[in-house]
């Protein structure tokens, strides 16, 4: 359970920093990403199917990675904080993750495009749907973390 709030509470703070200022600062990262490697060094040594669980996890961060780096039309933070979710998820999850946050990001685009507050070249920050697809993840798994 400890686990599950000291995540939520560092999602909420690089989500209000990404709405904000529109960038998630090094040092939050290192913040949220020291104890949650650590954590998955921990279960990779007592376990060795863990940590194929850790690197299928960490896949889908290291898509919107390359995606940033190639295109420069996601953030780097908004995949570094999907990575770090991923080891501490595992592949179910993070999929699970990843399809929500981008199930919630397009319906808010769509009622903006709709409202007519955003056209197709409007940058949302992508944190806040992040944390609210791991928010609801929670509720649809059962707080198993």
């Amino acid at each position: 359970m400890g686990k599950i709030v000291l995540v939520g509470v560092w999602l909420l703070a690089v989500s209000i920093l990404d709405v904000r200022y529109r960038r998630v600062p090094a040092f939050l990262l290192a913040l949220g990403g020291v104890p949650i490697v650590l954590s998955a060094i921990c279960r990779c040594g007592n376990e060795g199917a863990a940590c194929i669980d850790i690197l299928k996890g960490m896949l889908p961060g290291a898509i919107l990675l390359v995606a940033a780096f190639a295109t420069g039309k996601a953030g780097y933070g908004d995949g570094m904080v999907l990575l770090l979710l991923g080891m501490t998820g595992g592949e179910d999850m993070v999929i699970l993750l990843f399809g929500l946050s981008l199930f919630f990001i397009s319906i808010c685009a769509v009622v903006l495009l709709g409202m007519k507050k955003a056209d197709r070249n409007t940058r949302l920050p992508y944190l806040p749907f992040l944390a609210t697809a791991w928010l609801s993840s929670l509720l649809i798994l059962g707080m198993k973390v």
